[in-house]
Order: C-alpha cells, then structure tokens, then sequence
C-alpha cells in the first residue's frame, strides 16, 4: 500500500512565503494611512499610536516612582542627554564626571543609576541600541535648551521627548527661547512650530496653541 503524503514541498513553502512578502508589502504602506478614533475622539493613524505608547513608555521610565529623576535624587545636571541613555546598563559618561556618587545603585538608599531604564527597540545611526518611534526613527530627548552641557532645574522641568513623525526629521526647535509650552509666538513653544513632530513633555502640561 502507498502512503500519500502528508507535509508541505519546499516549492510550495516558497510560493506561500513569496505570497505573505507580496501581500506585507501592499498592506503596511496602507495601514500606516489607517485612522483610528481615540478615546478623545481624535484621529490617529496606528502608527501615531504605537508611538504615542512608546513615548508614555519613556515618561514613566524618567519621571515614574522608579524612574530616572527619582533614582538620581533630582540632580538635574546628572539627568540623561540622549533616549539612548536610558537603554544602558551603565551610568552615562557626563553622570560619573559631574556625581560620581550616583554611578551606582544604592539597594539601602534606593538613589543611583539604575539602568537600563527602558528596552531598546530599535537601533540609531551608528547602530546603537536606542528606542525608536512608529516610524523607525530614534526618538530625541530635549533637555539642554541653551546648549552649554549643563542641565539646571529650569531645563528639567520642562523636558520632552520629540518624535520626528512622518517626515523622519526634527523640527522642533530645542532652544532656551521656546523651552516652555505656550501660545505665544516669541517666547514660547507653538504647534505650528514643530511641524509633523509629536512632541509629548515629560513634567509639565503640554500647553501648545
């Protein structure tokens, strides 16, 4: 008696798999066009979403009850630059210059790096791990508004995290004129200003008109 037989070919898993990357292809462009009704009734493509969600990710992980600002016993100065920061294990190099006393974690104390404060998601343009936006692209900690290396309690206090939306680029300006959320043109920080970006601040209401 013959057994018929019972698996897959390999020439029938190829047609399958060229089949699924076909299909991936036409799909994805689309679903990025999506809009979905949020819970405020605004509407998000998927993409925004997942980014949004990344994003509340990284609030928690700076401003959260084991969070970044609490675990460094709100040293401004030793706060992360970059959201590549936050994935390292390590204390970032400016940390162990300007506290050396926070490069470790105090289990008794609870004060200390204590990284990695979040998983990376992706990779940066050097190839390092980093978290990135729905879009792929690496999102950018604002903290250092007047650019001079040093962060005072003023530039924390108004910290943000800037995704570069669709068009890949940041366009929100990082720079002590537009710190402060607000509607005012000249001093501080408008939607209009930041173009595709979505911006979400970390310790103060996002204000933006």
């Amino acid at each position: 008696m013959v057994r018929s037989a019972t698996g897959f070919s390999l020439l029938e898993l190829l047609v399958v798999m060229v089949i699924l990357i076909a299909t991936a292809l036409i799909v994805v462009p689309t679903f990025s066009k999506v809009q979905i009704a949020t819970p405020q009734g605004t509407l998000e493509s998927p993409v925004q979403i997942a980014t949004e969600a990344t994003m509340n990710t990284v609030r928690d992980a700076v401003v959260g009850e084991n969070g970044v600002i609490e675990s460094l016993s709100h040293k401004s100065n030793a706060l992360p630059r970059k959201i590549n920061d936050l994935v390292q294990s390590e204390a970032p190099a400016h940390l162990q210059e300007s506290a050396p006393e926070l490069k470790d974690f105090d289990p008794f104390s609870k004060i200390g790096w204590r990284g990695p404060y979040l998983m990376p998601t992706g990779t940066s343009k050097t190839g390092e791990p980093t978290v990135v936006d729905g879009w792929g692209n690496e999102l950018e900690l604002q903290i250092d508004f007047d650019d001079d290396g040093q962060v005072d309690q003023t530039e924390s206090k108004y910290v943000r995290v800037v995704s570069a939306g669709p068009n890949g680029e940041i366009e929100t300006p990082a720079n002590v004129e537009n710190m402060e959320s607000g509607s005012d043109e000249v001093s501080q920080l408008t939607r209009s200003e930041c173009g595709d970006d979505v911006v979400m601040f970390l310790r103060v209401p996002d204000n933006r008109k």
